[in-house]
């Protein structure tokens, strides 16, 4: 289920500029560095900020994020069109090969139902 913040275009748009630093998401990039991952899943990808800083770096990512209107913010960013987005859910993602796959911030605290998270481990 989408929370309404995340799935209105008005709060969307918003969502970046009430939360400009985004330091925490260093942490992940080094991550992604120190594996080597040359591809990256990001379930619950939101607006793309950290989808677009690895496609910054080179990787190749697949954003997934079930907010259509996050989903519009992020496809409408500069270099947006280097990520592949998918509107849906890691339960219903179509065949892939990543060599990581991410939730960043609070996207696992999002997952709250025991089936959909069992659905979401299974997807990534």
């Amino acid at each position: 289920m989408v929370d309404d913040c995340f799935g209105h275009p008005r709060l969307a748009a918003l969502y970046d500029p009430l939360d400009p630093d985004r330091r925490d998401l260093d942490v992940y990039v080094a991550i992604a560095e120190e594996f080597g991952a040359r591809s990256v899943l990001d379930i619950g990808c939101g607006t793309g900020v950290f989808a677009l800083l690895l496609a910054d770096r080179g990787i190749e990512v697949v954003g997934v994020d079930p907010a259509g209107a996050s989903l519009d913010v992020a496809r409408a960013k500069p270099g947006a069109k280097r990520v592949r987005w998918i509107h849906g859910n890691a339960t219903a993602l179509p065949p892939l090969r990543v060599d990581l796959v991410t939730m960043t911030a609070n996207v696992a605290q999002a997952v709250v139902e025991p089936a959909v998270w069992r659905g979401t481990l299974r997807g990534a």
